[in-house]
């Protein structure tokens, strides 16, 4: 797939656009537009139109469900990583960079949770209970001995950081619990990877710590297809500040 993306920040609004090409055919994923003055956000999905604060959400959900599910575009998420990491936009000083970097790891969140059901709910039609519990074990112990940190984090957070956190960012002072509460409120995925272009640093934000937080069930466990976290609620509209961007 062929990604083509259209920017723009103007004086009250700024857009995004965001379209493919594959083997002759055009795709029209997502757009993107943000009014200032009323701090809201409107998506288009499937050439309709919705507000973010429009109370009846259940067909937008759904479109949001087909986009994030679509296999044309699974790989939009690493497109966005290689516009972050070479071309270092600095998302805290345009929108529509903001926008673009919170979708790419939105789909990141989303998609690997969803191939991991699908893989798990076809081995389960194979494995007695005991073959379960004994898969599960070793997954976990695995996991965690995979489990990637992002060195940067070290320079911004503990006693003595050797960096400084930039625009109302915050270090924390226990980095062992920062990384056992997976970075949260800081801009990436997790503590694998700190998308410092989102925000200027590798510290924590209180627009992603309210973004986190939408993404999180009442249990604790992860629920990045919550209306509320795909559409970005807490740095991007429904901010604190009543900015742009929230970092």
């Amino acid at each position: 797939m062929k990604y083509s993306l259209d920017l723009q920040d103007k004086e009250g609004v700024s857009t995004l656009d965001v379209s493919g090409q594959k083997g002759g055919e055009k795709f029209n994923f997502l757009e993107i537009a943000h009014q200032v003055n009323s701090n809201n956000l409107y998506l288009t999905l499937q050439d309709k139109t919705f507000s973010v604060k429009d109370e009846n959400s259940a067909e937008e959900s759904v479109k949001l469900e087909e986009l994030l599910t679509n296999p044309n575009f699974s790989s939009f998420s690493t497109a966005v990583q290689q516009v972050h990491d070479k071309l270092k936009l600095p998302g805290w000083k345009s929108p529509s960079t903001m926008f673009l970097y919170r979708i790419g790891m939105s789909l990141h969140h989303n998609l690997p949770s969803l191939k991991r059901e699908e893989i798990e709910s076809l081995q389960l039609e194979e494995e007695t209970v005991e073959e379960e519990k004994e898969r599960v074990s070793l997954q976990r112990r695995s996991t965690r001995r995979r489990k990637k940190i992002d060195r940067s984090i070290y320079d911004y957070h503990g006693g003595k950081p050797k960096k400084e956190c930039k625009y109302n960012g915050r270090k924390y002072r226990d980095i062992q619990r920062f990384i056992e509460l997976e970075c949260l409120g800081m801009c990436g995925q997790g503590c694998k990877s700190c998308w410092k272009w989102v925000c200027g640093d590798c510290c924590t934000h209180r627009g992603c710590w309210r973004h986190d937080r939408f993404c999180t069930a009442k249990d604790g466990s992860a629920a990045y297809s919550r209306r509320a976290c795909t559409t970005f609620r807490g740095v991007l509209w429904d901010t604190v500040t009543d900015t742009r961007r929230d970092c």
